[in-house]
């Protein structure tokens, strides 16, 4: 049995009814292709694909949205396609909406909504069987038993591809796109109403818990920011995990930011941004950067971006200096494969 997970919420119940109707009238045997749809208007798109998931009976499972059709082949492809230590991607196609392309979308229109669609022009498009490298974003099969879960608790809607694919990257996944192929209304849920702040807030919370947008070792940073203002502080705490300053700021009260800033992450603020009076950083954290936040510049700004790579190189035990910046390393354990595997679920 292979099952497919629709994670949906009471709105757009039209495209939920489509694709189930559509995939029952090219699957409908149910112990061959089973669908689970799992409508909750109340957690994250992430936990409702993880509930849905641990409701599934297939030994395999394929991850699909509300507002996507599917044609004859499409499971079958996908099966031969999903083995052990792999994470399938399928190809969407998609209509001229978003118009960048990779690996697994393909830009053709065959209508914006149901009432647009041309069934007939979908059903022509033919892709030869092919297996391809690369893959992203939650288009994707597996084995159930390689589900790693997506992190529906720090992400809402946006960046939870990015964790996911970047964790089982770590874990030592393969990572293919398949030729199976679904047409893709796009984002009828994702990108409604006022979305900009929700995805602004995943990407902050995605450096938060990665170090960086483009992560690639992940360290016990911290730093002791001197004369640290509050406008800089927003963007200084989300690249360590505990950021120093002095207990009144240059410019702005501390508990300003962390009062205001808490409503839009799920990271507890009060552990992460802390005074320096109060504190022992040196003997708190595995890595310590200090420096005078006068000093700042562009060229001090590329050096703390990359500074897990820096560390990741040259970074032994002790103390030195570099640019304005005073470094402490008491340790260099990596943590990132502690992030593979969700705590939560």
């Amino acid at each position: 049995m292979i099952s497919l997970i629709i994670p949906t919420t009471s709105k757009n119940k039209d495209y939920t009814q489509n694709i189930l109707t559509n995939i029952r009238e090219i699957y409908p045997n149910e112990n061959e292709v089973e669908v689970i749809i799992e409508e909750n208007d109340n957690v994250t798109l992430g936990i409702n694909y993880n509930n849905a998931v641990a409701k599934a009976n297939g030994e395999k499972i394929i991850l699909l949205h509300n507002d996507m059709v599917i044609k004859p082949g499409f499971v079958e492809t996908m099966d031969k396609h999903i083995v052990k230590g792999r994470i399938t991607t399928y190809t969407r196609i998609e209509p001229l909406i978003y118009n960048d392309t990779y690996p697994g979308k393909v830009l053709m229109e065959c209508g914006r909504d149901l009432l647009t669609f041309k069934a007939d022009v979908f059903d022509s498009i033919y892709m030869e069987e092919s297996l391809i490298d690369g893959g992203s974003q939650l288009f994707f099969g597996c084995m159930k038993e390689d589900y790693i879960g997506i992190d529906g608790y720090t992400f809402k809607k946006f960046c939870e591809d990015d964790d996911l694919h970047f964790r089982y990257k770590l874990a030592g996944f393969e990572h293919k796109v398949s030729s199976a192929h679904v047409y893709h209304f796009v984002s009828k849920t994702s990108r409604v109403g006022d979305y900009s702040q929700i995805e602004k807030n995943s990407n902050r919370d995605f450096i938060r818990k990665w170090g960086s947008r483009n992560p690639s070792v992940k360290y016990n940073i911290a730093y002791i920011v001197q004369n640290c203002q509050l406008p800089v502080l927003d963007t200084f705490e989300l690249f360590c995990d505990r950021v120093y300053v002095n207990e009144r700021l240059s410019i702005g009260r501390l508990w300003d930011y962390v009062e205001l800033e808490q409503e839009n992450t799920s990271f507890d603020l009060s552990k992460r941004v802390v005074t320096i009076e109060h504190n022992d950083p040196i003997t708190e954290n595995d890595i310590v950067v200090e420096f005078d936040y006068l000093k700042f510049s562009p060229e001090a700004w590329e050096i703390l971006q990359q500074l897990s790579n820096i560390i990741k190189e040259s970074g032994e035990i002790g103390t030195f200096e570099l640019d304005i910046f005073k470094i402490t390393i008491n340790s260099i354990t990596e943590y990132q494969n502690d992030l593979i595997y969700l705590k939560n679920n």
